[in-house]
């Protein structure tokens, strides 16, 4: 049924994205619950016992991303916590959280047509992408210990050109092995779809910031 490289990297990543957002409306309820009953504390447990899950499950799935179907599994642990996180977001503000996502989708539909347009090489985005991340992770952990609201936007539009490049390249890198029959597999078809789901979680957190940031000035 799923005869194809680019057939099997795109259920995957349909389902790891209804998982997240399964993740993301359990974590909302909860979230709403919590704070109507004046629970702060439930609200911290809920969050940190997510992300510990996630990075966990992350780490995990990196050492045994080729051992089915356990990959699968964890894939699927990892995409669920994360939306947990993600569910912290859609209580804060709804109006620019949709904004946010309609923008992702939009975007994320843009790139896989072109990065998958025949002819269309976008490898020599790697390097540069990597180096502008670098450069974003450094920004944000300065941002940890000092705060400068003003650049708040111009970090998170970085952010955002950053990750629509990654998708523009992801899509272009699995558009060129679609032909490779010896990478037509599901432990391929997983670490594109893990990729892919990366770029398009971290795209729509850089929009949240972005928009957020805009709309309270």
């Amino acid at each position: 049924m799923f005869e194809t490289l680019m057939m099997k990297t795109f259920l995957l990543l349909t389902l790891s994205l209804l998982c997240a957002y399964v993740g993301s409306i359990i974590s909302g309820g909860i979230m709403k619950t919590a704070i109507a009953q004046g629970n702060p504390q439930k609200v911290k447990s809920v969050m940190w016992t997510a992300i510990i899950v996630n990075i966990i499950a992350f780490i995990a799935l990196m050492f045994l991303q080729s051992k089915t179907p356990l990959n699968m599994l964890l894939m699927f642990v990892f995409t669920l916590s994360s939306g947990f996180t993600l569910g912290i977001y859609t209580i804060a503000n709804t109006e620019v959280v949709q904004k946010a996502i309609a923008i992702t989708a939009l975007t994320t539909f843009l790139t896989a047509m072109v990065g998958s347009y025949p002819g269309l090489d976008f490898s020599w985005l790697g390097t540069i992408l990597f180096i502008a991340l670098l450069i974003l992770v450094v920004i944000s952990i300065i941002r940890l210990f000092v705060r400068f609201q003003a650049g708040q936007r111009f970090i998170a539009a970085f952010g955002v050109i950053i990750f629509t490049g990654y998708l523009l390249f992801d899509f272009n890198r699995l558009a060129k092995l679609k032909e490779v029959a010896a990478a037509n597999n599901w432990e391929t078809a997983l670490n594109f779809a893990i990729s892919i789901y990366l770029d398009i979680i971290n795209l729509l957190l850089q929009l949240i910031t972005l928009l957020s940031a805009s709309s309270s000035n």
